[in-house]
């Protein structure tokens, strides 16, 4: 490595430490001001059924032992603080993910990619300028179990892409556990991602079944018993929402009935919260050929989630909740990343003297500046209640 390199990296690493130390700080702020419930959020109610033995999830358990200790004003505090560790922790999970990912990024870029991504927001399009609920916006701090089991997914990926990439051979144990493991805990906090993740696994195998004529299917019969334990998890998670047990009312889910107009609304919605991922995944993506596979997988897991939270809905206590969106929420900031990774690359491999290729290296950044100026006004004016979530 040259001494510019050096002093490139040395100077990213830098920028990185400050901006850690900025995003814990408002984080712990926001979290608290939401527990205390001076900003609206689900975790006064998320409190309130757990203290009651009225929740399920392993947030609720976390709160009883943490309101359980000195009270509520020593709680709300305590999970605030857990809440912003959770988001360091997933910074370094995603972090190892995107070194997965794109192993020819320096380390330092690929932090510098994933704090970037926690920070991006929908572009402004005409006729939808709501900035929180009705936008395909990752960056959300009113569901902490979103935010819990997000921090888990890079681990879910990066252990099945081991497993998966091995498939020819006995799994590892310790991989094998450990995935189960993860995604089971993933599960606990929230069941959105598995249910997307598991159909494009399922194909998966039984595609690989077919292709190899049954060769594999020792391995493809244990790394598909690794889901079981979820898929416990969330059949448990969906008798106790469904049948009516916490709730106390009753609730379905069914197909959206869709209309022409509503379906184009809510492909603008996710195209604008999308713009540059969609970018940098056409322009860029096709080339990274050693990871296209990664790539591909990834992408089948949030199409499967886009299409989720299209075509499927729910009746009853929760009609108007939007809880099919959280597939596609949670795996936000993995899509950002990955896609900032993707420009830095592009950037990497600019030749500065040919002109188009400098156009669209800058036609990214500037798709990212729009993100971040939306996401960085957003996280520095949180709504309080009586207000919007975001207001202008």
């Amino acid at each position: 490595m040259n001494q510019s390199n050096t002093r490139h990296r040395q100077l990213c690493l830098c920028f990185c430490a400050v901006l850690t130390a900025l995003l814990l700080w408002r984080w712990q702020r926001i979290f608290y001001l939401m527990c205390a419930d001076y900003i609206r959020s689900d975790m006064p109610a998320h409190v309130q059924l757990a203290l009651g033995h009225n929740d399920y999830g392993l947030s609720s358990y976390l709160i009883r032992f943490l309101w359980g200790l000195r009270g509520e004003h020593f709680g709300q505090t305590a999970l605030s603080l857990v809440l912003t560790a959770n988001q360091l922790f997933g910074i370094f999970t995603l972090w190892l993910l995107l070194r997965h990912w794109l192993p020819e990024l320096e380390g330092a870029f690929a932090l510098l990619a994933v704090l970037l991504a926690h920070l991006c927001g929908p572009w402004i399009l005409p006729g939808q300028t709501e900035m929180y609920l009705g936008v395909y916006n990752g960056n959300i701090y009113h569901n902490m179990t979103v935010l819990f089991s997000r921090s888990f997914i890079p681990l879910d990926l990066l252990l099945f892409a081991r497993l998966w990439e091995a498939r020819r051979k006995k799994p590892a144990v310790k991989v094998l556990l450990g995935f189960a493991l993860c995604l089971l805990v993933t599960t606990l906090f929230k069941p959105s991602f598995f249910v997307a993740f598991a159909p494009v696994a399922l194909a998966m195998l039984v595609w690989d079944f077919v292709k190899t004529r049954a060769r594999g299917v020792g391995s493809e019969l244990l790394i598909g018993l690794a889901f079981l334990p979820a898929a416990g998890a969330m059949l448990w998670s969906y008798v106790s929402l469904f049948a009516g047990e916490f709730a106390g009312t009753e609730s379905h889910m069914v197909l959206r009935r869709l209309t022409l107009p509503w379906l184009g609304w809510t492909l603008v919605m996710y195209l604008r919260g999308l713009l540059l991922p969609l970018y940098s995944f056409l322009t860029r993506g096709r080339r990274e050929t050693e990871q296209r596979e990664r790539y591909g997988i990834f992408a089948a897991i949030n199409a499967v989630a886009v299409a989720e939270a299209i075509f499927l809905t729910e009746t009853g206590f929760r009609a108007n909740d939007g809880n099919f969106d959280w597939g596609c929420l949670s795996l936000y900031t993995a899509v950002f990343s990955l896609s900032i990774g993707l420009l830095f690359r592009m950037g990497q491999q600019t030749d500065k003297g040919d002109r188009r290729q400098r156009l669209r290296f800058f036609i990214g950044l500037a798709l990212l500046l729009g993100h971040l100026v939306i996401g960085v006004y957003c996280l520095s004016r949180p709504g309080h209640a009586g207000y919007d979530w975001f207001y202008f």
